[in-house]
């Protein structure tokens, strides 16, 4: 008798067998899964976190804002996956060395802007200065918190998560979510996710930073030769 892909055949080519092993397949040793049997619902939400904000850093990329607005975005995009009451993105000023308010979002976030946050003090001028990520599980129990910025403002913070965010090697700021929701507190998988946006936004920022310097150089290319002004787009 002669077997070709697992079929039996008599010596009459007319006359086809199925062979006994294909009409009762053995039970698989493990139950088939699917893509999704391969990863946990925290890896899942983890992924489509990520996701959901290289879309919107994408967007962000492509459309004509100004840099204040386009750092907004950045935050929202972080704030809609890590949700938060509050949240702000600082910029190191380098000249004086503190930190001051370049997005916000969140209660009294209007009235931020007059404030600045000196490198070493407070959560967010301890992380610049160390470069380390913080997490204050509870405000009131911290003396590193700085309360009068919070107390000029009428927003009370429970609890704060910050992080670094470094372009190239220098330190650009620092963002900074406050007030969890949806949960007690930040969490360690919070921090990991928001470790890997933060490099996802200072790539973002570093592009961003590429475009408006080619603009700028390209316009001051265009004014030497008497071309006369080109908008620039940062």
């Amino acid at each position: 008798m002669l077997y070709f892909l697992g079929v039996s055949m008599t010596d009459d080519k007319n006359y086809i067998i199925p062979h006994p092993e294909l009409e009762n397949p053995p039970a698989p040793e493990f139950p088939a899964r699917g893509v999704a049997g391969l990863f946990s619902e925290d890896s899942l939400a983890s992924l489509m976190a990520r996701l959901t904000v290289l879309e919107a850093l994408i967007k962000s990329l492509t459309r004509d804002y100004s840099f204040n607005d386009f750092s907004r975005e950045l935050l929202l995009s972080v704030m809609r996956v890590i949700q938060s009451e509050a949240g702000t993105l600082f910029e190191l000023d380098h000249k004086n060395n503190t930190l001051f308010f370049r997005a916000s979002v969140g209660q009294g976030s209007d009235r931020l802007s007059q404030f600045r946050v000196p490198m070493g003090q407070g959560v967010v001028g301890h992380v610049a200065e160390s470069r380390q990520p913080m997490l204050v599980s509870n405000v009131g129990e911290s003396g590193i918190y700085l309360k009068a910025i919070q107390d000029a403002v009428g927003f009370k913070a429970r609890n704060v998560i910050a992080i670094p965010i470094v372009v190239r090697a220098r330190l650009f700021g620092v963002l900074e979510l406050l007030n969890r929701i949806g949960e007690d507190n930040y969490t360690a998988a919070d921090m990991e996710l928001l470790t890997y946006l933060s490099e996802m936004l200072a790539k973002a920022i570093e592009i961003r930073m590429m475009i408006a310097w080619k603009n700028t150089s390209h316009a001051k290319h265009h004014n030497d030769k008497g071309g006369g002004a080109v908008p620039d787009a940062a």
